[in-house]
């Protein structure tokens, strides 16, 4: 198998421009009719008060691929900030949020679910995370579980390999590069480590001291050396965005601005790897 860079983008790429909060259904005929038809859908939403993610608005979101003949390749799932410091009543209005957007997600079609772990070890992650890996089995989708950025998570390729492997339902892991760079690794070694178990990326820059996710070539992380890693584990999946912090402060007219840097940037990454050779 051979690398081909593939670009997508979470639908947050442009959900908080003018520091407002707009839903995905708002956003995505923005984001096709500026060139995207590979979409991360960002069921996090479904964590800010008023959310109207219900079985309509999967409805909806059901019409919007076929209007602008979209895929949705990736979803993120809702997280819980420390789940075991959690109320019984908090932990269940978590899980349910969690095991919805999962629900949603197959509904959907969606290949790849990314989940977060949560504080705690790899026992305490496997017990956590193998309730919702479960709803996965026997379906089209897999359960991606992303690299964290704090110490207390899990966030190196040992951690994640070990939590994927003890999981049912096929698990993977994605990449979050911001994550990665925020916790001092070497992304390219992480990556070279994942193989063929990595399914799902969240694409992302920063100058390693915040998560500011930004877009790529506006922090410090060497994307020469993330592109040739993927291109070394012939990477089978999609490089998306992950960004929204990128625009918030941008008035909504530079929206069509926004997008369009964002796929030339995606192109000058597609350069890199092509640009690439490996042995």
């Amino acid at each position: 198998m051979s690398f081909t860079y593939k670009t997508a983008t979470s639908t947050n790429l442009i959900s908080l421009m003018a520091r407002q909060k707009r839903t995905m259904i708002q956003i995505i005929p923005a984001l096709a009719r500026g060139g995207y038809s590979f979409l991360d859908l960002n069921f996090c939403e479904m964590m800010n008060p008023g959310s109207t993610v219900d079985q309509e608005y999967i409805r909806t979101l059901g019409r919007l691929s076929k209007e602008y003949e979209l895929t949705y390749v990736q979803s993120h799932v809702p997280y819980p900030r420390d789940y075991y410091a959690m109320s019984p009543a908090e932990q269940e209005k978590s899980d349910y949020l969690i095991s919805r957007a999962i629900e949603y997600s197959i509904e959907l079609g969606v290949p790849s679910i990314v989940i977060h772990p949560v504080r705690g070890g790899i026992d305490a992650n496997i017990l956590y995370l193998s309730r919702f890996a479960a709803l996965v089995e026997g379906t089209g989708s897999r359960l991606a579980v992303e690299n964290m950025e704090t110490g207390d998570e899990p966030s190196e390729h040992s951690e994640l390999l070990e939590i994927i492997k003890a999981l049912p339902g096929n698990a993977g892991i994605c990449l979050d590069t911001g994550h990665a760079h925020l916790r001092g690794l070497d992304i390219a070694s992480e990556i070279r480590a994942y193989g063929q178990n990595l399914i799902a990326t969240h694409i992302a820059d920063n100058h390693q001291k915040t998560d500011e996710h930004l877009l790529p070539f506006f922090g410090s992380i060497d994307w020469k050396a993330v592109m040739t890693a993927m291109k070394g584990i012939s990477y089978q999946g999609y490089m998306t965005y992950e960004c929204m912090f990128f625009s918030r402060s941008l008035p909504l007219s530079l929206e069509e601005d926004v997008i369009r840097l964002s796929l030339k940037i995606s192109s000058e990454l597609a350069a890199l790897a092509c640009s690439v050779t490996t042995a």
